[in-house]
């Protein structure tokens, strides 16, 4: 009976102690969990802040040295940089041509609902003291356009200059030379991958109408009555990494044209499109008007058969996400059913 009893007590021991490991063993797994857990937070805590201070060198070899993330960011660029700034969830401040161009064209009204866009001035002649007043911590400006500011922007706070003209031969050079500037080269991989689908999405929707080889043009009207055309390297029709619309022969490939009412006569297009500025900046309405009683004019392809389209000057970027997600849409949905 003695064994009996000796048997049970050393079998109730041994189970309280098997429990006791158990539990142990589970604690520890548990605060092993949490320290790891820790660990990584405490990584990409680590990681993001490892970002700042960054040095920047600039398109005019100079080195600027960003000790935090700039909060109050100003463009003396064209408006097609801060729509970079946007794209990347970056609210500059102050833009030039704020009340001119960017706060009334269609592909940026979402962001006009909802922030003010202080006009810092033209592109060209920037307002110092309206940029001294936004008290900025940062200063976008173009190199070859704002050289001889440097020493007045420079005053006010950090400047880099970029690349504007390389950027407008180059679709994606904008955005992975501003992400780059703020820290944020992941973003700016998926913007690029967004707008590159959305073009595939949108050659895919147009092969119908491409396969029918009509030509296409893209213009504006300036107050003279003449044409500008903006090249093949713009969304619609760049034929690599574009639309791929076909546009005539002659049409200028990667550079900005002025051209007469005879000159668009010879191009002939099969379908105009004629970005009108509502600010009345860069599109003479009046001269738009004019065109109904010029022969020259009534005899062109698209005007004879009824495609001539007046959009939004935003369609035209070649270069800014926003602006040019909005132009494949407004594009694809116009000529899909011709």
């Amino acid at each position: 009976m003695k064994k009996i009893c000796a048997y049970f007590l050393f079998a109730f021991i041994l189970s309280v102690f098997l429990v006791g490991c158990s539990n142990s063993s589970k604690e520890k797994e548990t605060e092993s969990v949490e320290e790891t857990k820790t660990s990584e937070k405490n990584d990409s805590k680590e990681g993001a802040e490892s970002v700042w201070p960054k040095t920047y060198v600039d398109a005019l070899g100079k080195e600027v040295v960003l000790q935090e993330e700039p909060k109050r960011v100003v463009s003396v660029m064209h408006l097609l940089y801060p729509d970079v700034l946007l794209s990347l969830d970056i609210v500059p401040v102050g833009i030039a041509d704020a009340d001119k161009q960017f706060n009334k064209w269609e592909a940026y009204q979402p962001y006009v609902e909802k922030h003010d866009f202080e006009d810092v001035g033209e592109t060209r002649n920037p307002n110092i003291e309206k940029i001294i007043e936004l008290e900025p911590d940062l200063i976008m400006a173009s190199a070859g356009v704002h050289d001889q500011l440097y020493d007045q922007l420079s005053a006010i706070a950090p400047v880099v200059y970029l690349d504007q003209r390389a950027m407008s031969f180059d679709r994606e050079l904008g955005v992975t030379e501003i992400s780059s500037l703020f820290g944020k080269e992941a973003e700016g991989e998926k913007i690029l991958e967004e707008v590159n689908n959305k073009i595939a999405e949108g050659r895919k929707e147009l092969a119908n109408f491409v396969s029918k080889g009509e030509t296409v043009v893209f213009t504006s009207v300036n107050p003279k009555g003449n044409f500008w055309l903006y090249g093949q390297n713009i969304a619609p029709t760049n034929p690599e990494n574009g639309l791929g619309l076909k546009v005539p022969e002659g049409y200028p490939k990667d550079i900005a044209k002025e051209l007469s009412m005879e000159g668009m006569s010879v191009l002939n297009p099969d379908h105009l499109f004629i970005f009108l500025d509502k600010s009345g900046y860069t599109v003479a309405e009046d001269a738009l008007k004019g065109f109904e009683k010029n022969s020259v004019w009534n005899n062109i392809n698209a005007v004879k058969n009824g495609n001539v389209y007046i959009v939004d000057r935003s369609l035209f970027a070649q270069d800014a996400p926003i602006a040019t997600i909005y132009g494949i849409d407004q594009v694809v949905e116009i000529l899909k059913d011709k």
